[in-house]
C-alpha cells in the first residue's frame, strides 16, 4: 500500500459520509467519479506495465577516484524503454543495495525516475565510494506508479548484481632498476634491457675489444667485416616474474583503518602499474584468512591487475600482523624466494629475517608521503 492509496482511501471515505448525509444528485455523481477514477487509475498502469522494458548495466567496471580524499562516483545504468505510445512514466521508483565487502561499508538507495511516451531512458546510479574495494550493486525492484500514486506495480526485481572495482589515483615515485630486477641462476626467457650479464644464448651489446675480455666473447664475423675486434656481451637473465607479498594485516579503527587500506591499494596498484609498464610480470602472494590458504596471482597485463583486484577484494582485512609470514612459511609450497617485494601498511620489524627469501626482502611501507624500505 503507498501513501497515495490511504490518501485517496480517507478522502472516499470522507465522500461516501458526505453521500449518505447529503443524499443529493452532485453528491452521489461525486462519488460514483471517487469509485470509479481507482479503476481507470489501474487500467492505465496496466497498460504501462505490459509496454515498460527494463534492463541493467555497469558501463565501466572500474572507477578511478581522481583524489584519494575525494569519493569516486562508480554508477551502474537502468535502461528504460517506454512502448506506450500516449501514455509516460511520470513516476518510477528504484532500490538499490550496495555492499564493498574490502572496506565492510554497505547501504540503500531510493532512485525516482521518469520516461516520455514511446521513447527510451538510462538513468544513471551513481553510489559515492570514498573507499577503495569492489562495489557490488544490486537493484532490487523497480516500480512504476499511476498518475495520482494510488497504486504501484514492480516491473522487475533481482536483478543481476553489478560489480565495479573502486581503485585509487595512482602515485608517481622511482624505483631504482636494480631494486627490481629480479636476476636469476636458472633458466630464463626473460633478460634485462639495462644490465649485461654471462648468459651467451642472448646478446645484450656488440662493442670494441676492451684489455680484460675473454677472448670466447670475440665475435669473429663482424670483426672480419669491420676490421676491429669487436665483443658481445652476454644478457642478464631475470626471473620469470616479480614475487610480491601483499599484508592484509591493516592497523587502525574506523577512519583511520580506511585511510591505512586505501593507502595499501595504492601502493599495489602504482607498483603494478610501473611494473606492467617497464614488462615486468608479477607474482602476487597474500594470505586469505577466512578460506586459511595461500592465494596466488600472476599479472602480466593490466587486465590481469584488475581481475586479481577482484579476488583480493573479497577478503575483509583486519589487523592481525604476522599472518602472511607465518602462513607462507607453513605452506607446502611456501619455499624461500630468490628475492621479493613486501607490501604492507603495518609495522613489522622482524619480517627482513623471517626466511620469506635467501637474498633479498625489500619491505616498502606504503603509509608515508614517500615509499619507506628496508632491504635485506
Amino acid at each position: 500500500m503507498t501513501l497515495g492509496t490511504l490518501l485517496y482511501a480517507i478522502i472516499c471515505l470522507l465522500g461516501i459520509f458526505i453521500c449518505i448525509f447529503y443524499l443529493e444528485f452532485g453528491t452521489v455523481a461525486i462519488a460514483g467519479i471517487l469509485v470509479f477514477i481507482p479503476i481507470f487509475m489501474f487500467v492505465f498502469l496496466l497498460f504501462l506495465r505490459m509496454r515498460l522494458d527494463t534492463s541493467v548495466d555497469a558501463k565501466n567496471p572500474v572507477a578511478e577516484k581522481d583524489d584519494m580524499d575525494k569519493p569516486a562516483r562508480p554508477a551502474m545504468i537502468l535502461s528504460l524503454e517506454n512502448r506506450n505510445r500516449f501514455l509516460p512514466v511520470t513516476k518510477g521508483i528504484v532500490k538499490v543495495r550496495y555492499e564493498n565487502r574490502f572496506s565492510g561499508e554497505t547501504g540503500k538507495l531510493k532512485i525516482r525516475f521518469s520516461v516520455d511516451a514511446g521513447r527510451k531512458r538510462d538513468r544513471r546510479i551513481v553510489v559515492p565510494m570514498t573507499n577503495c574495494g569492489d562495489l557490488a550493486i544490486k537493484v532490487e525492484k523497480v516500480r512504476v506508479y499511476d498518475y495520482l500514486n494510488i497504486f504501484a506495480w514492480t516491473v522487475g526485481k533481482d536483478y543481476p548484481r553489478q560489480h565495479i572495482l573502486v581503485l585509487p589515483p595512482t602515485k608517481d615515485f622511482y624505483l631504482d632498476r636494480d631494486r627490481w630486477y629480479t636476476e636469476t641462476d636458472e633458466d630464463s626467457d626473460r633478460f634485462s634491457l639495462y644490465k649485461k650479464g654471462d648468459d651467451p644464448s642472448e646478446v645484450f651489446d656488440i662493442r670494441e675489444y676492451a684489455d680484460g675480455d675473454k677472448i670466447q666473447r670475440i665475435h669473429w664475423k663482424l670483426t672480419s667485416k669491420t676490421g676491429n675486434l669487436m665483443v658481445k656481451d652476454g644478457s642478464l637473465p631475470l626471473a620469470k616474474a616479480l614475487h610480491i607479498f601483499i599484508d592484509l594485516s591493516i592497523p587502525g579503527e574506523g577512519e583511520k583503518h580506511h585511510e591505512n587500506a586505501n593507502k595499501l591499494v595504492q601502493g599495489i596498484y602504482s607498483v603494478s602499474l610501473f611494473m606492467i609498464e617497464h614488462m615486468v610480470p608479477q607474482h602476487f602472494i597474500w594470505f586469505n584468512r577466512e578460506a586459511d590458504i595461500i592465494e596466488e596471482r600472476l599479472v602480466e597485463h593490466e587486465e590481469e591487475l584488475l581481475w586479481m583486484f577482484q579476488d583480493l577484494f573479497r577478503i575483509h582485512p583486519e589487523d592481525k600482523p604476522g599472518d602472511l609470514v607465518e602462513a607462507y612459511l607453513a605452506w607446502d609450497q611456501g619455499r624461500p624466494l630468490e628475492s621479493a617485494m613486501y607490501l604492507t601498511v603495518s609495522d613489522l620489524p622482524d619480517v627482513e629475517n623471517s626466511g620469506l627469501t635467501r637474498n633479498r626482502l625489500e619491505v616498502m611501507d606504503l603509509r608515508g608521503d614517500g615509499f619507506g624500505k628496508a632491504v635485506k
